[in-house]
């Protein structure tokens, strides 16, 4: 494994490691039944993608899966923050304070959803550059 590819694996693997972190703290097991959904897609990104991203037979599913779910997460992240909004439950509105507003929302998580897709993106693209041995 070239050191490239080794190193693009590694950041993908704690950008997962940190997302897994981050929804065990925010969706804490056991206290509602909707917080075991991100607790276990970001338990498949750090565990079932990293180990597709190690072969190059692989590759590909482990792009296919890591980028469902980048785009799955998005789409729940931006959902949550824009019915928050709409629901008058932000403590800053936009229209107040954006850019208050906008570190209050899920778009800071988001920004690190799009990092790990784009270093996914870039690790196919590292292992298709390697020779076949």
């Amino acid at each position: 494994m070239t050191t490239q590819r080794t190193t693009l694996w590694v950041a993908l693997v704690s950008l997962a490691l940190g997302a897994t972190l981050l929804h065990y703290r925010i969706h804490t097991p056991g206290e509602a039944p909707t917080d075991l959904w991100p607790n276990l897609f970001s338990l498949i990104d750090l565990v079932l993608v990293s180990a597709l991203f190690r072969f190059r037979s692989t590759a590909l599913l482990g792009l296919l899966l890591n980028s469902f779910l980048a785009f799955f997460g998005v789409i729940m992240m931006a959902d949550y923050s824009l019915s928050a909004t709409l629901a008058g439950q932000m403590k800053v509105m936009p229209g107040a304070d954006f850019f208050g507003w906008l570190l209050l929302t899920t778009f800071p998580d988001i920004m690190i959803v799009l990092a790990d897709f784009l270093v996914g993106l870039a690790l196919y693209r590292a292992i298709l550059a390697e020779k076949k041995v």
